[in-house]
């Protein structure tokens, strides 16, 4: 290049020399790094690849006409121009006829600055390391990703993130989630838990992983389904209200009608159980809080509950238990509680 990108002081400079770098096919490895540290550099870099994402938007739809100017030119003109004779490009969808039509240089440095930038978070997103998200036992957090989607954690989750021009992927390493997916039919979003790929476009959907099963459950939508490594949808498509139970023998049956307040309860710091056997109720009581409870008896594991209570109210739920004739509550030592029953099985 004419200059060192020392002497390049203007972000919009320093863009144009990113651009030109690594449009080669043979950039370097540590070039690439450095753009990626370059880019995460200053808040104002961020703002700017935040910027870039809308004017990217703009740049692609079908209705905008283009100068017959080629990008080389356009580059080198950005390069050489003054940092002020760069003025923000707004397209505009034209009607008149192609002649009619003669862009200044002015325009055209800033449609050039525009294109450079928008090149330089392509590669902003699939060079940087993907983002992790977690949560400890009895927290939750809700994230929204750069694309708009917001993921909701549940207790003990943790996703990793990695959102690329053309594909965004979140892998549900542990726990639970519930996935917004902001709408974006160029850019599937396909979310990785154990033996299943949910992908979405624009949806929500809960994914729980547990150790032995992972449920999936549709709130609004549709979604279709993967086996871990296929390209094609080869599992069940699901609907709203629609749930899928998947193990190491592979998907259930859908289920159809599902309770989603039942499922969403845990945003609101609830469990909601129906009908549902006294040991699954310790369990999940066991994912929010710290001290466990400990059901030593399989007839009294086997004995079904039914009510809603707050996702740290386990006194509440020791108690339903130590109602129970024959069933006693001791407290371990250790902040967690045994409960045996005088018929131990």
């Amino acid at each position: 290049m004419a200059r060192e990108k020392e002497d390049l002081t203007s972000m919009s400079q320093q863009a144009a020399y990113w651009w030109v770098t690594l449009r080669d096919v043979d950039a370097a490895d540590d070039e690439k790094r450095e753009f990626a540290e370059w880019v995460t550099h200053a808040p104002e870099c961020v703002e700017a690849c935040l910027r870039v994402a809308r004017v990217h938007a703009a740049v692609s739809r079908r209705d905008v006409r283009w100068p017959q100017t080629s990008a080389e030119e356009l580059v080198r003109e950005a390069l050489a121009a003054p940092e002020d004779s760069v003025v923000p490009f707004r397209p505009q969808v034209s009607r008149r006829p192609q002649a009619e039509r003669r862009p200044t240089v002015r325009w055209a440095v800033g449609l050039a600055a525009s294109i450079i930038v928008a090149a330089g978070l392509g590669w902003w997103l699939t060079l940087s390391h993907p983002e992790q998200f977690q949560t400890k036992v009895g927290e939750q957090r809700s994230v929204v990703l750069a694309d708009g989607s917001r993921v909701t954690l549940n207790t003990a989750s943790k996703i990793e993130v990695r959102l690329q021009a053309d594909h965004r992927v979140v892998q549900l390493l542990q726990g639970e989630a519930l996935f917004e997916v902001a709408h974006d039919a160029q850019r599937p979003f396909d979310v990785h838990a154990g033996h299943v790929v949910v992908r979405a476009v624009g949806t929500q959907f809960d994914i729980d992983r547990r150790a032995t099963r992972t449920v999936v459950t549709v709130v609004e939508g549709r979604v279709a389904m993967l086996a871990a490594g296929s390209r094609t949808s080869n599992l069940p498509l699901l609907s709203a209200e629609e749930r899928v139970i998947v193990d190491d023998t592979g998907p259930g049956a859908v289920e159809h009608g599902v309770n989603l307040a039942e499922v969403t309860a845990w945003m609101q710091h609830q469990l909601v159980f129906n009908h549902r056997p006294i040991g699954e109720v310790a369990e999940e009581f066991n994912r929010y809080n710290v001290g466990h409870i400990e059901i030593r008896s399989a007839a009294l594991r086997a004995e079904e509950v039914t009510g809603t209570f707050r996702t740290q109210d386990t006194d509440s739920f020791l108690a339903i238990l130590a109602g129970i004739p024959g069933v006693q509550v001791a407290a371990d030592g250790a902040g967690g509680y045994v409960v045996t029953s005088a018929t131990q099985q």
